[in-house]
């Protein structure tokens, strides 16, 4: 083969390498990964493009103050922006909940990587943290969006996560 072979096959080879690479971390997350549930909020579960689907809104993405630690609400208010912060979670009744919010990755423990947004009050007055997990939505299958609509509306739907060094994909949804 000659040197302008030899360049063509490694420019075709280079986009398809990448595209494999960035598969590894989810399948061995799904391969090995802890199983987690998290409590998930009312959300709509529709459109009209994708089909059904549910784009789940988590009770743990809106974690008390109390729960973060002073050096990551001392980074937000000097620094602002979004950043990186992981979140050590609890089984407590079946569902996993927030017990602490930290800038350092955890030795041990069940823990999600978040990117934390801001702090501000909630309809109670209580000062909450706003994390994102970004987890995908899940899509269901047709004609079945308006029961999750109204398992989503009563707060009844339960989201099962596999998570492994915090990384987390989002692989079922069931209902309490």
């Amino acid at each position: 083969m000659n040197k302008r072979a030899k360049q063509l096959v490694l420019a075709c080879c280079v986009p398809v390498l990448i595209l494999l690479g960035r598969c590894v971390m989810p399948l061995y997350t799904l391969l090995v990964g802890e199983e987690m549930i998290l409590q998930t909020k009312p959300l709509d579960p529709s459109d009209v493009f994708r089909g059904d689907y549910v784009a789940l809104q988590y009770e743990a993405e809106e974690v008390p103050i109390k729960l973060v630690e002073k050096s990551v609400v001392t980074r937000l208010q000097d620094l602002g922006g979004e950043f990186g912060v992981y979140v050590l979670m609890e089984k407590k009744n079946g569902v996993h909940t927030p017990i602490k919010v930290t800038l350092s990755k955890p030795d041990k423990g069940e823990f999600l990587s978040g990117t934390i947004s801001y702090i501000d009050k909630d309809n109670q007055g209580q000062e909450i943290a706003y994390i994102r997990y970004d987890l995908d939505n899940y899509y269901l299958e047709d004609n079945t969006g308006t029961e999750w609509e109204k398992a989503s509306a009563k707060g009844e739907i339960l989201a099962k996560l596999k998570v492994n060094n915090g990384y987390a994909i989002l692989t079922d949804i069931t209902t309490k």
